[in-house]
């Protein structure tokens, strides 16, 4: 038969022994959680170490970098200064020739008017008449002694033709107005002069600076004379209309 009391003491002891079991468990976790912190705290020490000097190179690079921009920014100012130097320099000098060039322009402008008016002012002391208002004059009697001539050989041309059937269609030779251009209202030939009524007749007289004597056939005699035709046509009284109207007169009896 057991013992009551040795059960008892058997199972405290077991207790006890338990407990230990469990505080040394407890205890061994503990240190394994430290040791596994203290492994992991090694681990990143190791990584960061490994890290430290990319960083490191890093902050070098990054550094080299704000240098050579610092040193380009410098460069480029530089150069714009340099530009900017360049341009106004430019601008100076090309401001500069530019009004050296209109200035000098400006200075044979006035030299060439002065020397001009100088040798204009002496000329008129000398010549009552300038030399271009004598030039013209020249040129204008020229023009007249040319028209005169061209008048006077179609004068000596029209003072063969004689009214008859034969010549009345002959070309009338053109003389010239006084300012040397031809009439618009200048016959063709002898039947179209005396187809002319009395208000183209009058007309002709005028454009050729003639005096109208109010009656046709002395309108056309005046022309056909100023012309150098040399016969006269008969004023045609209004009760004999069938009287001749021209007859031939030699020019001698007409001065």
């Amino acid at each position: 038969m057991l013992d009551p009391s040795a059960n008892t003491s058997s199972s405290t002891q077991l207790a006890v022994d338990m407990t230990a079991i469990c505080d040394l468990l407890g205890n061994m976790k503990a240190t394994y959680g430290t040791m596994y912190s203290f492994r992991a705290l090694n681990d990143q020490s190791e990584q960061v170490s490994k890290l430290g000097p990319t960083m490191d190179t890093a902050k070098e690079q990054l550094l080299v970098l704000r240098r050579q921009m610092k040193e380009h920014d410098q460069s480029q100012e530089g150069r714009v200064a340099d530009v900017r130097r360049m341009i106004k320099d430019d601008i100076k000098v090309e401001a500069g020739n530019a009004l050296r060039s209109q200035i000098h322009d400006q200075i044979k402008i006035e030299v060439a008017k002065q020397v001009k008016d100088q040798m204009d002012a002496q000329m008129h002391e000398h010549l009552p008449v300038p030399l271009t208002q004598q030039a013209e004059e020249s040129r204008r009697q020229i023009v007249e002694v040319k028209h005169a001539l061209e008048n006077s050989e179609a004068r000596r041309k029209n003072s063969g033709l004689r009214p008859s059937p034969s010549n009345m269609n002959d070309t009338l030779e053109v003389v010239l107005k006084p300012d040397g251009t031809k009439s618009t209202l200048y016959p063709a030939n002898l039947r179209s002069l005396f187809s002319y009524d009395n208000v183209k007749a009058r007309d002709l007289l005028k454009d050729f600076g003639l005096h109208d004597h109010g009656v046709l056939e002395k309108n056309l005699n005046r022309f056909m004379a100023h012309i150098g035709i040399r016969f006269e046509l008969v004023p045609v009284p209004p009760s004999n209309v069938t009287s001749p109207r021209a007859k031939t007169a030699d020019a001698a009896s007409r001065k």
